[in-house]
């Protein structure tokens, strides 16, 4: 099996437990969704365990590949609405969306899960820190209510449904013009 056959099984198994949830995650599952004897997936992956970690490792190493230039330049809503345009994009990329809703499903299960959910939290909120005090609003409390926002946007899409994030962002702003 080569990198990308290994990294087609790590999509396979993410998939299934964003899909279909965590009880339909077997060998068994993975092969026929890969179109290959169970026996060949076990010679590359030894257990359930290990495509599990190897699954996790491969989406990280993509979210973090998905990251986004923002302009910090602008009016407080061209800003935020940048933002929220860009998470938006990565929230409902298909090569980080069954990652992230493994993610959201196990993170009170699994501790890689947990500590992702974490990691993404903090990406979200050292941003959104940093936008708020270039648009001149450095306030924790400020930096705290958008990033609730930009989370509470995440789950939705993460749920299925369709959000404009966008009107949310440009709201807040509004909302600090006062």
């Amino acid at each position: 099996m080569k990198l990308q056959d290994r990294t087609a099984a790590a999509d396979a198994a993410l998939g299934i437990i964003a899909f279909e949830g965590m009880d339909a995650l077997s060998m068994k599952n993975i092969a026929e969704k890969l179109g290959m004897n169970k026996a060949s997936l076990y010679h590359w992956f030894p257990s359930k365990e290990d495509i599990l970690a190897y699954s996790f490792q491969e989406g990280h190493r993509r979210l973090m590949a998905k990251g986004f230039r923002l302009s910090l330049e602008g009016s407080a809503e061209e800003v935020l609405s940048a933002a929220a345009d860009g998470w938006s994009r990565i929230f409902s990329d298909d090569g980080t969306l069954p990652y992230l809703r493994a993610v959201y499903a196990l993170r009170y299960s699994d501790p890689r899960a947990a500590e992702e959910e974490r990691a993404i939290k903090l990406m979200i909120r050292s941003q959104i820190d940093v936008i708020m005090s270039s648009i001149g609003h450095p306030d924790a409390f400020l930096s705290s209510l958008f990033s609730a926002l930009l989370l509470e946007h995440l789950e939705a899409v993460l749920a299925g449904e369709d959000e404009d994030f966008r009107a949310d962002a440009a709201a807040f702003a509004a909302f600090l013009a006062g």
